[in-house]
C-alpha cells in the first residue's frame, strides 16, 4: 500500500498501483528530441514548433520549449477531436510568463465561441471579454462560448505555478464533473459548472493556440480517455522521482539557532519500508540524522545553531536500494536577524509611504491611511526619527497629499516626484534640503506621460524615473533622467515590457539602478524578472526568471552589499517573504523558526536602510517597525566556533530562566555574559567550575523579549543565542 502521513495535515492518501497506467493511453509525448507519441498508437505530432531544452531532472533535450510568438503542435488524438466523455489530460511546464497562454484549444479559429473547448493559464474568460482584467485565474477552462457564461471551470491565483519552476497539471472529467491537479494536489475550483456534454468539435487539439501563445517549456504530456483517481494521478507525480521535499530548498537562509523542520513526501510504488535519512554540513561527510528509519515518517528536525554561512543538506535514500536518493541541496545559516524595534509607532497605520534616510535621520513622508484623511485618504505628513523608535511630527509639507510617488534621497536633498492616481497622478517635482521647507521645481515634466506607480533611483548624479503606467492608458517602458529636477530628457525606450509598481529602489555600489518584478495598475499581470542599468540606456537582463513569485507594491533595497526584495502582492495575494542576492542571478529566501520576525502579510510598506540595518515598517492596514541586522557586524560577540553546535541551553525559547550546560575544568572561573542584539551587554556573572560540566540556570524573567546572545569565556570560548518570550 502507498500512503503519505505527513505531520501535519498537508496530503493524505494511498494508492495500490505499481505504475503509471497504459491502459486508454492514446497519447504521450516525451519530447526526447522528437515529437513522436509514445502510446502506441501512432498518433506522432507533424505539424509542430519547438526547441528541444533540458527537462525536469536536467537530461539534456528531453523536453521541448515553445517561444510564445509562433510555436505551437497539432496534436492528432481522435479521440481528443472532440472529447466525448471521461477523460485526463496530463503534462509538466515551467513558464515565469504572466500573460494569457493558450495550452489546450479546440476552434475553428481564434475568436471561435461555438462547439469550442480551451484551457488557459491566467485568464478568466475569452480574450476579448476580459470585463475584469485584474480579476483572473490560474487556469480557466471553457466550452461552447465566450467563457462569460456557466460553461467554465476555473481554479487558483496566477503565480504560483507560473514562476519559473516546473509544474505538474492535469485535468480530468468523470462523468460531468471536472477535477484540477497542481502538483498532485486537488483544488478546490472557484468555479466549477457540471457538464457531461462534448467538449470541442473535429479538429486536432492545439497547444499553444494563437493568438495567445503558450511561452515555457513543456514535458511528458499525455492523454487518457478515462478519468484519473487520485492515486493515479500520484504516479504521475512520482515519475522517476520517489521523493519529493515540500519545506526546504536549495538556497533557503535561515536566522542562525532555526529548528528547521525537512519534510518530504515518497511514494511506497518505489520506495521500500525502511530508509536512510542523512545530513551533512558544508559538503562535508553525511550524518545520519535523528529518525527512526522507517519510511512512513516523513521529517527530520534539523538545528541550524552553526556559524553564519554554513551550508546544510540533507538526503533522504532507500535502504535497499540506494539509487533512490533525494537531496534538498544546501540551505545556509544565514548571518541576518529580525529585530522589532516598535510595535506601535505614533501615527496612522499606512501604506505607500516614503521612507528615506537624510542627515543622520529617517524620514516619513506621505502615505494612504483611509478612513483618516477624506476624501482621498491621502496626505503630505512628514515625520522622523533617529532610532526608528521614537518620532517626531515635522510639519506637513507644502506638496499635494500622495502615496506611492517618487521618494529619493540625492546628494543634497530629499525629492518627492509624482504620485498616484489618488492624487491625481501627479507629476510634479519638489525637494528639500532640511526635510521642513519645500521648493517646487517644476509643476510638470515637459513632455512627461501623466503616469502613476513609476520605478525611479538616484545614481551617479541623476535622477532616474522609468516605467510605471498612464492613468489613461496602458504600461510604459520608457526612461527619463534630470541634473537638477528642472530640466528632464527623455532617453530611449528600456528593453523591458511596461511596467512600474516597484516601490523604492535599489541602487549599488557600482551605481547601477536595478529593477525587479514589477506589474501594472491596469492587469496586476507581475513578473520576476530582474533587470539593470549603470546609465538608464543600456539594459542588462540578469535573470529572466527569479526563484521568487511576481509581484509588485513591494520593496527593494540594496543593503550589507546585497539587493533585497520584501512582501508586496500578486494578483490580490498579500506575501510576507523576504530575498536576498549578491548578483541578482543566486537568491536566498531569508526563514526564520525563532518567532521573532513581522506577523502577517503586507504590501507597500516602507524600506530604507539606515544605521547599518534594513528597515521594515507600516504598510497596508500596519503601523509597526522592524530591521534586519548583520549579526556578524553588530558588536555582538564572537560568532559560534568552526561549524559546531553551540554550548548546550534549554529552553530555548523561555520566558523565566535558561538552563547553560557546557564543559568546565575544576577550579576554572567561568565568566558569563548575555548581550543584545545590538551588542550591549545586559548580563555578567562569574562562576567557579567544580565538576567537568559547567551548569547554571540564569533567570531572565525581567530582560525584554527578542534574542540574546551568551558568551562564556572559558577555553575555548563558547557562544550560543536564545530567544526571550
Amino acid at each position: 500500500m502507498r500512503c503519505l502521513t505527513p505531520i501535519v495535515a498537508i496530503f493524505s492518501f494511498c494508492s495500490t498501483n505499481a505504475q503509471i497506467p497504459a491502459d486508454s493511453l492514446k497519447g504521450h509525448y516525451k519530447f526526447d528530441g522528437t515529437l513522436a507519441d509514445y502510446s502506441g498508437q501512432a498518433n506522432d505530432i507533424v505539424a509542430g514548433s519547438g526547441t528541444f531544452v533540458n527537462d525536469r531532472f536536467g537530461n539534456a533535450n528531453e523536453a521541448l520549449y515553445l517561444d510564445g510568438i509562433s510555436d505551437s503542435l497539432n496534436l492528432p488524438v481522435s479521440e481528443f477531436s472532440p472529447i466525448l466523455g471521461d477523460f485526463t489530460i496530463s503534462f509538466w511546464y515551467k513558464t515565469n510568463n504572466p500573460e494569457i497562454m493558450n495550452c489546450f484549444s479546440s476552434k475553428q479559429s481564434p475568436h471561435d465561441t461555438t462547439n469550442n473547448f480551451e484551457i488557459q493559464l491566467n485568464s478568466h474568460n475569452s480574450y476579448y471579454l476580459q470585463y475584469y482584467k485584474q480579476l483572473f485565474y490560474q487556469t480557466f477552462v471553457y466550452w461552447d462560448g465566450s467563457g462569460v457564461t456557466s460553461n467554465a471551470v476555473a481554479e487558483g491565483v496566477p503565480g504560483s505555478f507560473t514562476n519559473g519552476q516546473w509544474c505538474h497539471f492535469a485535468i480530468t472529467r468523470h462523468a460531468d464533473t471536472f477535477r484540477v491537479y497542481r502538483n498532485h494536489v486537488l483544488y478546490t475550483l472557484s468555479l466549477d459548472n457540471p457538464f457531461s456534454g462534448t467538449l470541442g468539435v473535429a479538429v486536432d487539439l492545439i497547444f499553444s493556440a494563437s493568438p495567445y501563445r503558450f511561452k515555457g517549456a513543456i514535458d511528458d504530456m499525455r492523454f487518457y480517455n478515462r478519468s484519473f483517481n487520485q492515486s493515479e494521478i500520484d504516479l504521475l507525480w512520482f515519475e522517476n522521482n520517489p521523493f519529493s521535499f515540500t519545506t526546504v530548498k536549495a538556497n533557503d537562509a535561515y536566522v542562525q539557532g532555526s529548528n528547521v523542520l525537512v519534510f518530504w513526501e515518497y511514494d511506497t510504488t518505489q520506495v521500500s519500508d525502511s530508509i536512510l535519512v542523512e545530513y551533512r554540513i558544508n559538503s562535508g561527510a553525511w550524518t545520519p540524522a535523528v529518525h527512526s528509519n522507517m519510511a512512513y515518517e516523513c521529517y527530520t528536525y534539523i538545528d541550524m545553531s552553526y556559524t553564519p554561512g554554513t551550508t546544510v543538506e540533507v538526503r533522504v535514500s532507500d535502504f535497499t536500494n540506494s539509487t533512490l536518493t533525494q537531496s534538498t541541496g544546501s540551505f545556509i545559516v544565514s548571518q541576518y536577524e529580525w529585530v522589532e524595534v516598535a510595535s506601535s509607532l505614533p501615527f496612522n497605520a499606512k501604506d505607500g509611504s516614503g521612507l528615506v534616510s537624510f542627515q543622520n535621520k529617517m524620514w516619513l513622508l506621505g502615505g494612504w491611511d483611509p478612513p483618516y484623511h477624506p476624501p482621498m485618504n491621502t496626505h503630505s505628513e512628514v515625520w522622523s526619527s533617529i532610532d526608528g523608535a521614537n518620532w517626531t511630527y515635522e510639519t506637513t509639507a507644502s506638496w499635494p497629499a500622495r502615496h506611492c510617488s517618487a521618494w529619493l534621497v540625492s546628494d543634497s536633498a530629499i525629492w518627492v516626484i509624482g504620485g498616484d492616481p489618488q492624487s491625481g497622478c501627479l507629476t510634479d517635482v519638489w525637494k528639500s534640503t532640511d526635510g521642513i521647507n519645500w521648493t517646487q521645481t517644476t509643476s510638470a515634466i515637459p513632455g512627461y506621460v501623466v503616469r502613476n506607480n513609476p520605478n525611479y533611483a538616484y545614481a551617479n548624479g541623476h535622477i532616474f524615473i522609468y516605467g510605471g503606467e498612464q492613468c489613461s492608458g496602458g504600461p510604459l517602458n520608457d526612461v527619463w533622467t534630470s541634473t537638477d529636477g528642472i530640466t528632464w530628457n527623455q532617453l530611449p525606450n528600456a528593453p523591458w515590457t511596461g511596467r512600474g509598481m516597484q516601490i523604492n529602489s535599489i541602487v549599488d555600489d557600482s551605481g547601477q539602478i536595478w529593477m525587479l518584478g514589477g506589474s501594472n495598475e491596469g492587469t496586476r499581470r507581475s513578473y520576476n524578472e530582474v533587470w539593470k542599468s549603470a546609465d538608464g540606456i543600456n539594459w542588462t537582463l540578469v535573470n529572466d526568471s527569479a526563484p521568487w513569485r511576481g509581484r509588485y507594491w513591494h520593496t527593494v533595497a540594496w543593503f550589507d552589499n546585497k539587493i533585497w526584495l520584501m512582501g508586496g502582492m500578486a494578483t490580490g495575494s498579500e506575501m510576507n517573504d523576504v530575498w536576498y542576492s549578491e548578483d541578482g542571478s543566486t537568491w536566498h529566501e531569508f526563514k526564520t523558526t525563532t518567532g521573532n520576525l513581522p506577523s502577517g502579510t503586507r504590501h507597500a510598506q516602507s524600506t530604507a536602510v539606515y544605521d547599518n540595518a534594513l528597515w521594515y515598517m507600516c504598510g497596508i492596514a500596519s503601523n509597526n517597525a522592524w530591521k534586519i541586522i548583520n549579526t556578524t557586524t553588530v558588536g555582538v560577540p564572537e560568532t559560534l566556533g568552526p561549524n559546531v553546535p553551540t554550548l548546550k541551553l534549554y529552553p530555548n525559547p523561555a520566558l523565566e530562566q535558561v538552563t547553560l550546560m557546557f564543559p568546565s575544568s575544576t577550579g576554572e572561573t567561568n565568566t558569563i555574559q548575555i548581550y543584545n542584539l545590538v551588542g550591549s551587554l545586559v548580563y555578567e556573572m562569574k562562576m567557579l567550575a567544580n565538576n567537568s560540566t559547567g551548569t547554571t540556570t540564569i533567570n531572565i524573567s525581567e530582560f525584554t523579549s527578542g534574542v540574546f546572545f551568551i558568551k562564556i569565556n572559558n577555553q575555548p570560548t563558547m557562544t550560543s543565542k536564545f530567544i526571550k518570550l
